[in-house]
């Protein structure tokens, strides 16, 4: 039986990394006594797979995973179980029974949507902020990213779906993003908010907070 969950992270599990979230999940699975299918070879291993990895330090209200179990299990009982044994910050919101259906989740995702906040070191206009954003969503954004080649220039303009100032309180600023998010990559918001400071001539503390990821389910059918 193979079950795709929805998750969240929030509060301080947000500066455990992806690797460590595998692991969190594998012991919380085993805690709560799940019947987990293993996977063939020298170093069996839960056969457990995560969407996409969610950067440090940032949090979400709809991450996902698929987990596979050796014998049928109803979705309320997994979920119910495995809350129970979870830290405080994590929490599975969903679950369905996949079926059939045995291709990995990352295909299905298309896009990601985050609510971002801005705190910048020095005074800003609102009016300067909005002239910034509009100027990056109307050309190019160059920046440098860490590729296996090594680093590069890259145009991350075409992973931008929409970018939008909600509103400036002193140096704090709020944004609504969404962006590209697919097997072949996703947009890193980091690296727009480094354009972003270029402009302005003044770097922030971000904090961002991934609300959910667009996922085609009718692959699913």
């Amino acid at each position: 039986m193979r079950i795709i969950a929805s998750f969240s992270k929030l509060g301080p599990v947000r500066f455990v990394s992806h690797l460590d979230m595998q692991r969190l999940f594998q012991r919380a699975f085993r805690r709560a006594g799940l019947p987990l299918a293993y996977s063939q070879g020298f170093n069996p291993h839960p056969l457990l797979s995560f969407a996409t990895a969610l950067s440090v330090g940032y949090t979400s209200d709809g991450e996902y995973f698929d987990v596979t179990l050796s014998e049928d299990l109803p979705v309320d009982e997994f979920m119910s179980r495995v809350n129970a044994v979870l830290p405080a910050g994590v929490l599975i919101t969903d679950a369905v029974d996949a079926g059939e259906f045995k291709a990995s989740l990352t295909p299905l995702m298309r896009s990601a949507d985050y609510d971002v906040t801005l705190s910048f070191e020095a005074p800003v206009e609102k009016a300067a902020v909005e002239k910034a954003v509009g100027e990056l969503l109307g050309g190019e954004i160059i920046v440098d990213k860490k590729t296996k080649g090594g680093i590069k220039p890259v145009d991350i303009r075409p992973m931008l779906i929409s970018f939008r100032l909600l509103s400036l309180e002193g140096r704090r600023a709020r944004f609504a993003l969404s962006g590209r998010l697919t097997a072949e990559g996703g947009l890193p918001p980091e690296l727009l908010f480094r354009a972003l400071y270029e402009k302005l001539g003044v770097t922030a503390v971000s904090s961002v907070h991934r609300k959910k990821i667009e996922m085609d389910w009718s692959m699913l059918k």
